[in-house]
């Protein structure tokens, strides 16, 4: 049954490999939560949808608690050992750690976050450390503000996750779409 499982989840994941280049932004009107807007992409983001139903995070079932999710597709997913995964997806405290590690209390605008000092110069090089909601620290590197105002952000999350969409925003929540999973 664990080779199958392992077997049945490579080829989800291989099926629905994303690039930075050809990922299409979810929809997510300010009226739905992190995982309705999350489900109306199910080609991008089915393996982190079935994760965090099967965890059942009490943080995102809050009526009115502000969230920021750090969103791995599916893509994010595959990179990881079949072997890992299993063994995480298998462990439910393990499986909320890693969720966890993915969720930074607050709505989180990165063009906010990295906007321009209020003499109008641009951050270069900054890094900002975040708290996640399993009270560990996520480090956001931006390089450089876009210099288009209506532009997006794409830092890179702890020297590994590359962020490919960014300020998703819901009423009480932001999604940031990355192509890494974020390991404990």
């Amino acid at each position: 049954m664990k080779h199958i499982l392992v077997a049945a989840t490579l080829i989800v994941a291989l099926s629905t490999l994303a690039s930075a280049e050809g990922f299409r932004p979810i929809f997510h009107p300010p009226t739905i939560s992190i995982l309705e807007a999350l489900q109306r992409d199910p080609d991008n983001f089915s393996t982190l949808i079935g994760l965090l139903r099967k965890a059942d995070l009490k943080e995102l079932r809050k009526a009115k608690a502000s969230y920021t999710l750090l969103a791995p597709t599916n893509a994010a997913f595959s990179k990881l050992s079949p072997e890992y995964f299993t063994e995480v997806t298998n462990d439910p405290a393990r499986l909320r750690q890693l969720l966890l590690a993915h969720l930074l209390p607050g709505k989180i605008m990165f063009m906010q976050l990295f906007a321009p000092d209020k003499g109008g110069v641009a951050k270069k090089n900054v890094t900002e450390s975040l708290k996640t909601a399993d009270d560990g620290l996520a480090y956001i590197q931006c390089d450089e503000h876009p210099a288009d105002p209506a532009n997006e952000h794409h830092p890179l999350i702890n020297k590994k996750a590359r962020v490919l969409k960014s300020d998703i925003e819901g009423k009480f929540s932001v999604t940031q779409v990355i192509d890494t999973v974020l390991t404990p």
